[in-house]
């Protein structure tokens, strides 16, 4: 399938992204075909130039990505949380608290973000986001996430749930996805507790945690357990069976996330290889995505993953959910991890962030 790309699609500069924005807030919020949100083929893009000065300095050494053992895994996980300790400014809320949820197997660790602004509160409730972080299903945690969540709290605002799920290599699928489903079905029964509407509950995740965003989503429109009303995805993985298509061709090396550092992620999360084709692993195979939420699908112009995201958003909107697709040309996988951290880069993810939580607000006023 060729690649197309998004509405009103422009470079992005650190001067335009404000223009960028806009340009992306002018597209369809809902209710129009995907194809009529899409333009012309659009050739292989170029990473933006602050982009491609991170891309130099990052690959004049070895990529850490590309040669995970368990040993480095953890130490990748300590870093991650240590660098998030320094962000470059202070996201302030009303109140944030860790809250253990009971699972069958295990206490989940869970954050939960409350902001000060209550314009979209009914009856004294706001509208609630669970976010579960990306990592390849093996890195990331509510801690090295928490400026995305804060920023997500803030921007909407709502109430985040932020889930520390089980990882792998030491807890390989579905150990991630059961504590994810776990804590949708607890926000479900207890947010309103911490002044959440369970009427009002969307899912958002980023890469690996697009994807089990998905699969949360998918089984509790199986099971009825609590109405998902809306699903944000940011550069999800979505098909984790296979690395052939175009953009894997295009980006697979040099870009951050490479060919190679997808297939470690791929081993240590599903090392059954017939697990890889369960549609709660790769929900592009599924075969009825009907019913599925409303959805808002961002894809990086310049990341190995952007065809099967583009993929997903085809096929949920030719079940009929109404979707909202966005690519983002210039950008590389897992951007939204620069947000507070890299002044360079992070106004893009700044971009993304504030358009999500439009696209959010706009569901639940």
């Amino acid at each position: 399938m060729a690649f197309k790309c998004a509405l009103r699609v422009i470079p992005i500069s650190l001067a335009l992204v404000s223009a960028m924005l806009a340009a992306v807030l002018s597209g369809p919020a809902s209710g129009k075909s995907l194809e009529a949100a899409l333009l012309n083929d659009v050739p292989t893009c170029e990473p933006l130039p602050d982009i491609q000065r991170f891309l130099d300095a990052a690959n004049s050494r070895p990529n850490p990505l590309d040669n995970l053992t368990p040993g480095s895994i953890v130490n990748l996980r300590e870093s991650r949380d240590r660098a998030a300790l320094h962000p470059l400014r202070e996201i302030k809320l009303k109140k944030i608290e860790d809250v253990q949820v009971p699972s069958e197997e295990r206490r989940i660790p869970v954050r939960i973000y409350v902001p000060e602004d209550v314009r979209l509160a009914r009856g004294g409730k706001l509208p609630v986001v669970m976010f579960i972080h990306g990592g390849g299903w093996t890195l990331g945690s509510v801690t090295s996430y928490d400026s995305i969540t804060r920023e997500l709290s803030r921007a909407i605002p709502a109430i985040v749930v932020s889930v520390d799920y089980r990882l792998a290599p030491e807890h390989p699928f579905p150990a991630g996805f059961d504590d994810a489903f776990a804590a949708l079905q607890w926000i479900g029964g207890h947010i309103g507790e911490f002044g959440g509407d369970a009427s009002r509950v969307a899912i958002t995740g980023d890469s690996g945690g697009g994807n089990l965003s998905v699969a949360v989503a998918m089984r509790a429109r199986h099971e009825g357990s609590i109405r998902v009303a809306q699903q944000i995805l940011f550069y999800p993985s979505t098909n984790i069976s296979s690395t052939e298509t175009q953009s894997y061709k295009d980006f697979g090396e040099g870009h951050l996330l490479t060919t190679r550092s997808v297939e470690s992620f791929r081993d240590f999360y599903l090392p059954n290889v017939l697990d890889r084709a369960n549609p709660y692993a790769s929900p592009l195979l599924a075969q009825e995505l009907k019913g599925m939420p409303r959805t808002l699908l961002v894809t990086a112009g310049c990341d190995p993953l952007r065809d099967e995201g583009y993929a997903f958003a085809e096929r949920l909107e030719k079940a009929g959910v109404p979707v909202v697709y966005r690519n983002a040309p210039g950008l590389i996988h897992a951007f939204l991890n620069f947000f507070n951290q890299d002044r360079a880069i992070s106004p893009y993810a700044q971009a993304v962030l504030d358009y999500a939580a439009h696209v959010i607000r706009q569901r639940f006023e």
